[in-house]
């Protein structure tokens, strides 16, 4: 509502008002309110999906199609005692059988990078993990601290913080050019509290790569799907901190 004085033709006082009516405004503030809250539970259901589904699959591949090769390295070895009187049969049984150990190996891996199996028992078993793994393919030496011991976090809350970390360590890999990264969990009775720390080149939080600022809002989601909240804080030449706050 608008009001002001205003002269009449008998120069008696008059005052004008004037209404502008905003429920058709509020009425689709409220809608745009709504709509979001249900993108919120949309994205949180559709990662639900996705990760019981990495889940399935980690399993089908570790035990049906692990258990296959298993066996057929078994078949190969009996079939080498069988050989021993053809020197050339024997080396190409030996060659088969390193073939199968190294799918075994290859399955293996990619079921623990579609699940570990280290998170059915609890975040900082998946943690130590991660930090092995990042150490093994990477000359960039990286240090798991924690604080606090074992956090009582649900399935969904210490999957979220777990993919967080993977994402963080790597753009660490990719981008940071760092020589040491830190990664502390410190947990209270209040709130937990991870951080990942890079020594590398940093960045300028204004002008950043699209393929890793895409990376840094699916981590920022995440975070935000689990009642948590996500900072990053870098500068160029100073390094990278990223931190997950759940209370």
């Amino acid at each position: 509502m608008a009001t002001a004085r205003v002269a009449t033709y008998d120069d008696s006082p008059a005052i004008y008002v004037g209404l502008n009516d905003i429920t058709g405004r509020k009425e689709m503030e409220q809608e745009l309110v709504e709509s979001r809250e249900q993108q919120r539970e949309l994205s949180a259901y559709m990662e639900a999906i996705r990760e019981e589904e990495r889940k399935r699959i980690a399993m089908e591949i570790h035990d049906e199609l692990g258990q296959l090769l298993t066996a057929l390295k078994m078949d190969v070895s009996l079939l080498k005692m069988r050989l021993t009187h053809d020197p050339g049969a024997m080396k190409k049984a030996d060659d088969m059988r390193e073939l199968v150990e190294g799918t075994i190996w290859m399955v293996r891996n990619v079921a623990s990078h579609l699940r570990p199996a280290a998170l059915n028992f609890g975040i900082v078993s998946a943690l130590e993990w991660l930090v092995d793994e990042f150490n093994r393919r990477n000359a960039i030496p990286c240090e798991l601290r924690i604080v606090g011991g074992e956090p009582a976090l649900s399935d969904t809350h210490a999957t979220a913080v777990f993919r967080i970390v993977q994402a963080s360590l790597t753009n660490v890999s990719r981008h940071a050019d760092a020589t040491r990264v830190h990664v502390t969990l410190i947990s209270t009775a209040e709130k937990l509290e991870l951080h990942v720390r890079d020594d590398g080149r940093g960045f300028d939080q204004q002008v950043v790569r699209r393929d890793y600022s895409y990376g840094l809002l699916g981590m920022n989601e995440r975070a935000r799907l689990i009642g948590g909240s996500l900072s990053i804080g870098s500068t160029p030449g100073a390094g990278t901190t990223v931190s997950i706050h759940i209370p």
